[in-house]
């Protein structure tokens, strides 16, 4: 479990591999909180900082089975590393049934919500009801 998930403040978060560059510019550092997002959703991932990653790629072990969405800070996130969410569900070739899930644009941000997400586990884990 160790080599997909990270436990952060009570919590086992999926991990998304960045380059070292790519984090500095983002200001993440190994094991922050991060948001990968695009129009679809938005992931909350723990910073796996690495330079086996090409600068401009970030890089995830699979997806994880866990679907947690949740409202943290005001803002609905999912927290189960359930990338697949931000995938595409076009095919790979049209009239086919082949899926595309490498091909996958995000934006990646360290997520400004942390505290507020540790405040709300601390207070009462019922603060962090599943979103219906």
């Amino acid at each position: 479990m160790e080599d997909h998930r990270a436990l952060i403040d009570g919590h086992r978060f999926w991990l998304l591999r960045l380059n070292p560059a790519d984090a500095a510019a983002r200001g993440i550092g190994h094991r922050d909180l991060v948001k990968i997002f695009n129009d679809r959703g938005a992931v909350i991932c723990a910073a796996d900082i690495s330079p086996l990653v090409v600068q401009g790629v970030v890089k995830s072990y699979e997806a994880s089975a866990e679907f947690q969405l949740v409202e943290v800070g005001g803002e609905t996130v999912e927290i189960g590393g359930c990338l697949n969410m931000l995938t595409p569900d076009r095919p790979q070739t049209r009239g086919t049934s082949s899926m595309s899930p490498n091909s996958c644009l995000v934006q990646v941000e360290r997520w400004r919500a942390a505290d507020a997400f540790k405040t709300a586990r601390a207070a009462k884990p019922a603060a962090l009801e599943p979103v219906a």
